[in-house]
């Protein structure tokens, strides 16, 4: 079992988890908007008993302070750089799911110094530009749904009694607040976006989510960011896996993940 613990970064409380031995090379997992630090738990047992693991709750969801201001994409940055400092993380390598690789992206490009790598699951560029519309009803929608509707479902998708709980939990436990200022204040983030993909300065990969099940990046978008982007950032696209790479796929996650991991820097 990992042991759950807090840090203090920007006057809020961050709640993580941690996984394995802290002299072991560390390794960072960063989830996306409305999950927890606990969705990473496929991983990081994968990865534990080589790895030292860390994945905290952003701000605004799961067991982290959730204030009413202070959702700018910068600010994730910021906590997870505080988190790299003050954990005496060794240039980690990085991996984040959907908002979670956008913090990487950025990290990548400005923050070399900070991380050795970063793997990036389904990140949202472009699309960002109208997810406080298309995303924002759905995601509040989660905080109104009934539990036993949610432990329902999971029966029929033939989760197990704690998957289940999991489940109820993960919908119950983000800030409407956070998910509001998140989508709503970071829409210049889908042309930004451009220019840190262009300056990536570590090894990084992208793993894209067929966007016909609900992936962020169109295969257009894809060609066009392989095109502009650095020479150390790469695109791998999975079809017929939808944006939960990480969850729907965790045995073929995880050998990317050890395959990427092992690769030579260039």
């Amino acid at each position: 079992m990992p042991e759950s613990k807090y840090i203090q970064s920007q006057g809020i409380n961050l709640h993580y988890l941690e996984w394995g031995n802290p002299n072991s090379p560390d390794l960072l997992l960063v989830h996306g908007w409305t999950n927890i630090a606990e969705s990473w738990t496929q991983v990081a047992e994968y990865f534990e008993n080589e790895f030292h693991i860390i994945a905290p709750d952003n701000r605004g969801h799961g067991l982290s302070d959730k204030p009413s201001t202070g959702y700018l994409l910068n600010d994730f940055v910021e906590d997870t750089a505080t988190i790299i400092s003050a954990l005496e993380l060794k240039r980690p390598i990085y991996i984040g799911h959907s908002w979670g690789a956008n913090i990487g992206t950025i990290l990548a490009a400005d923050h070399p110094e900070l991380i050795s790598k970063a793997f990036l699951e389904d990140p949202v560029y472009w699309k960002f530009i109208n997810s406080f519309a298309t995303s924002l009803p759905v995601g509040l929608a989660r905080l109104n749904r009934p539990e036993s509707e949610i432990r329902e479902q999971g029966i029929q998708n033939k989760l197990t009694p704690d998957e289940i709980k999991f489940e109820i939990y993960r919908h119950h436990h983000f800030s409407p607040a956070a998910l509001t200022h998140l989508l709503k204040d970071n829409r210049s983030w889908a042309f930004s976006c451009e220019d840190f993909i262009q300056r990536i300065k570590v090894p990084t990969l992208v793993l894209v989510a067929d966007n016909k099940l609900g992936g962020a990046i169109l295969p257009e978008e894809m060609d066009y960011f392989q095109t502009i982007g650095s020479d150390f950032i790469n695109f791998r696209r999975w079809e017929g896996v939808g944006h939960g790479m990480h969850t729907s796929n965790p045995e073929r996650f995880n050998q990317e993940l050890s395959s990427f991991i092992s690769a030579p820097e260039v």
